[in-house]
């Protein structure tokens, strides 16, 4: 679908959401934008960089974003399509990066005269969306480092532990991504950027960097909470495995007993009424030394 955005007096934004056949026809014909552009502002698995299109003088910006509902990735691209000397912009977007449409309606009523202005704006309100969704890991985090202190691992927390990881990794790779980009821009354009937009972008990068100077720190915190977590699940296989084995050796005593009365020679006791509660009563004797001497050694510590 295909919306105009009345929203800039200098500016028509075009909102491309979830594309179709039809919306391509008219975007290559009617618009005059290269399909292979087109392929690449709506591909949900592009890398967030810039692209120019020296011949039809395009510039397409594909930005990474955070994508709390997708369930492809934590984060996913937007694209924006412009050209440097026109005043239209166009925006494409899916189901789970369409939120970013109404961070743009939050932009307060500038005259933006040109669409990197908007573009810039727009990425720096999104990129606080990143120290935000780095913030709730955190707190997730925190919640499941409790359980080792109060109870034993579980497997739903280890679950948990490693889709957090998996979000950090995507969230801090999104950010270096995005931080390249604005790099590439501002090297590539900066004859043609304003002071302002130069200062905006650094704006975007200054959010961008503290969001991944909090991601690095919370990615380090949560590889050792997982640490932890390993380090408590090995020792409690370990004080499982130490105590089967114990197990076995004391267990052993009465096999070895009953086994030793078992032959065909005359020993003590076998030829008496009673001589089966003698075997009895030796093994509970031996078996009590055996666990005796396993518990002075330290093999019952945890």
């Amino acid at each position: 679908m295909i919306k105009e955005q009345q929203l800039f007096s200098k500016c028509t934004v075009y909102h491309v959401d979830e594309m179709t056949p039809d919306d391509r026809v008219t975007l290559v014909n009617q618009h005059g934008i290269p399909n292979e552009l087109i392929n690449y502002a709506i591909d949900p698995y592009e890398s967030a960089r810039m692209e120019f299109d020296e011949i039809n003088h395009y510039h397409l910006m594909i930005f990474d974003i955070v994508t709390p509902i997708s369930n492809r990735a934590t984060t996913e691209p937007v694209g924006f399509l412009y050209k440097p000397d026109q005043s239209t912009l166009y925006i494409f977007t899916r189901k789970e990066t369409e939120y970013a449409i109404n961070q743009l309606t939050k932009l307060s009523p500038k005259t933006f005269t040109q669409p990197i202005d908007i573009i810039l704006n727009l990425t720096e309100s999104l990129s606080s969306e990143f120290m935000k969704a780095i913030l709730t890991i955190n707190r997730k985090r925190l919640s499941i480092q409790s359980t080792i202190k109060s109870t034993k691992p579980t497997q739903p927390a280890i679950n948990q532990l490693m889709s957090l990881q998996t979000d950090l990794i995507y969230l801090i790779n999104s950010l270096q991504t995005d931080d390249v980009l604005l790099k590439t821009l501002q090297t590539h354009d900066q004859q043609q950027l304003n002071t302002k937009q130069l200062e905006r972008i650094d704006d975007v990068q200054v959010e961008l960097q503290q969001a991944l100077d909090t991601g690095k720190l919370s990615q380090e915190v949560t590889k050792s909470v997982a640490n932890a977590f390993d380090n408590v699940a090995n020792a409690n296989l370990n004080w499982t495995m130490k105590l089967l084995t114990v197990s076995s050796i004391v267990l052993t005593v009465p096999t070895i007993v009953s086994g030793f009365f078992g032959q065909n020679v005359s020993l003590p006791f076998t030829n008496e009424s009673g001589g089966w509660l003698y075997t009895i009563v030796i093994t509970i004797i031996l078996m009590v030394i055996i666990t005796v001497i396993l518990w002075r050694f330290g093999f019952f510590k945890k």
